[in-house]
């Protein structure tokens, strides 16, 4: 659930950010304010969907087949992160997104010792 709500709230700024409206969003507004502000709301929004969609494919994967998620699994949402967030908002943001969502990766590591 709250994973379709951040990939939706994605959505809307990745539209909001396009040549034709970007002067009367909400995405024009916070760039005349300070357009760092909107780069942090697109890496934490691409963040947020990283975890919340993790811990959903994990927890769906251990319900279904009562084996526990690998590795490879989360591996391949950051790579499938890297390439939406690369593709909606740019390379910087996507580079961004990914690094902070290592962090993430790091903490799930540090839950298994």
């Amino acid at each position: 659930m709250l994973t379709a709500l951040f990939l939706i709230l994605g959505l809307a700024l990745w539209a909001w950010s396009s040549p034709d409206v970007i002067d009367s969003s909400p995405v024009g507004a916070l760039n005349a304010i300070n357009p760092a502000v909107t780069i942090a709301i697109e890496v934490l929004v691409m963040l947020m969907f990283f975890i919340f969609l993790s811990v959903s494919v994990i927890n769906l994967r251990l319900m279904l087949t009562e084996i526990r998620s690998g590795w490879t699994d989360v591996i391949i949402l950051l790579i499938a992160l890297a390439i939406m967030a690369s593709t909606m908002f740019g390379i910087f943001v996507g580079a961004a997104s990914v690094m902070v969502s290592l962090g993430f990766v790091v903490y799930l590591y540090l839950l298994q010792e």
